[in-house]
């Protein structure tokens, strides 16, 4: 979804065992950011920046669980450690082309011996002035190497290697086409930082630096409350009722956003069992979907103020999803409110979770990359909107139609 305001922006759309707190946790508050002023009728920049800094005090006052998974496993998920080459990069002096490791620099001529070959051990076996062996790209460059002779800088007749008219000037050089060991990094040097998110190309660098498994932070549980008398969870609703649209949404957005579902409850429209499912509920993240607004029959906020919930966020100057809210329990956890109308709800889970998980992981919100629009896009006024986009033949982003807020078809088309 982009967010439209007075400027134009693309926003990046992205069962674990209950949490508890102990007391190490909560000496650990005592190093946490101080709470955020609470925010009534926030902007949606400062709303997401609430949310971060939440999920910083949440970092440091709750204790996070981290399993070591197997590298073919870890794609997406996020490193609970430093991870630290366990040997040089690479191993020992290797060659960068293939072509002839000679003795000494110039232009020969060099007496060619024996190759050498990659994954095959150095046999120790020094190169004198005047030697040559053939060598392939990785290959461990024999001891007493001058340089390595690219292939395609030299011929060979009779067993005799000269430069050709190809070489640059000068023939062979000192230290060519050579990667010293550790050129890339050594061995105990930090590669990645605690909280950086896996992608298939720093898998690929933790297996050459060593790494079989990852320690990684397992995926924030949370405990979802659908609130509404007026929601059933399958069929076809009869008149007046309608069909959940947001819980089998739920599991796929949450996993995007690095989280995973704990619980699934639903509740009707009571002021007491509200506060009894916010209560019972053991996650990290505590999630409500409807009940967030002003109505007779929402009755979150008197639940979050029964249970000494500190509200961060009361409504945002977003739409779809103003009456969205965002607090935190006495405990330290997090209790996200989102309204319940289904493009609404995920509009503000997309907005708010992305950035209270970056604050868990300890890393900054990643800045939002920019698009050009191929359409006019509807204004917010002083609101930020979210606008529901795809690409057209050209690359720029169009808004896709059916975008009220209780509508999802828009959505499933961008």
């Amino acid at each position: 979804m982009t967010p439209a305001g007075p400027t134009t922006r693309a926003a990046a759309t992205a069962t674990t065992a209950p949490a508890t707190v102990d007391a190490g946790a909560a000496r650990a508050a005592e190093t946490a950011p101080a709470p955020p002023a609470a925010l009534r009728d926030a902007t949606w920049d400062d709303a997401r920046a609430a949310a971060h800094l939440l999920g910083e005090r949440m970092r440091r006052r709750l204790p996070v669980a981290a399993d070591p998974v197997a590298l073919d496993a870890a794609e997406g998920r996020i490193l609970a450690a430093d991870l630290r080459a366990r040997v040089d990069l690479p191993g020992t002096a290797v060659s960068a082309m293939d072509g002839w490791a000679v003795g000494s620099t110039g232009h020969g001529p060099w007496r060619v011996g024996a190759p050498v070959l990659a994954g095959h051990a150095p046999t120790g076996i020094a190169l004198g002035p005047g030697e040559a062996r053939p060598i392939a790209t990785g290959a461990p460059v024999p001891p007493s190497t001058a340089g390595v002779l690219r292939s395609e800088h030299g011929d060979v007749t009779d067993g005799v290697l000269r430069v050709n008219a190809l070489a640059p000037t000068g023939g062979a050089r000192a230290g060519a086409e050579i990667r010293p060991a550790g050129e890339e990094a050594g061995r105990g040097d930090v590669l990645l930082r605690s909280g950086t998110r896996l992608t298939a190309v720093r898998l690929g660098l933790a297996a050459a630096a060593g790494h079989d498994l990852l320690p990684v932070r397992a995926p924030a549980a949370t405990d979802v409350i659908h609130l509404g008398d007026e929601v059933v969870a399958h069929g076809v609703p009869a008149p007046g009722r309608v069909r959940d649209a947001v819980g089998p949404a739920l599991p796929g957005l949450l996993g995007a956003c690095g989280l995973a579902v704990g619980s699934s409850t639903r509740v009707p429209d009571d002021a007491r069992a509200t506060r009894d499912a916010i209560g019972r509920a053991t996650a990290p993240l505590v999630l409500t979907t409807g009940g967030s607004s002003r109505g007779p029959a929402d009755h979150v906020r008197a639940a979050l103020d029964g249970l000494g919930a500190r509200l961060l966020v009361d409504a945002v100057r977003m739409r779809p999803g103003h009456p969205v809210m965002l607090a935190e329990l006495p405990d330290g956890r997090a209790v996200l409110c989102l309204p319940g109308n289904p493009l609404a709800a995920v509009a503000c889970l997309l907005s708010f979770a992305p950035p209270l998980v970056d604050g868990l992981a300890g890393r900054a919100v990643p800045a939002l990359a920019g698009w050009t629009a191929g359409a006019d896009l509807p204004g917010g006024g002083s609101r930020t909107r979210l606008v529901a986009c795809a690409f057209d033949a050209d690359g720029r982003l169009v808004p896709v139609a059916a975008q009220g807020p209780g509508m999802l078809r828009g959505l499933a088309a961008a």
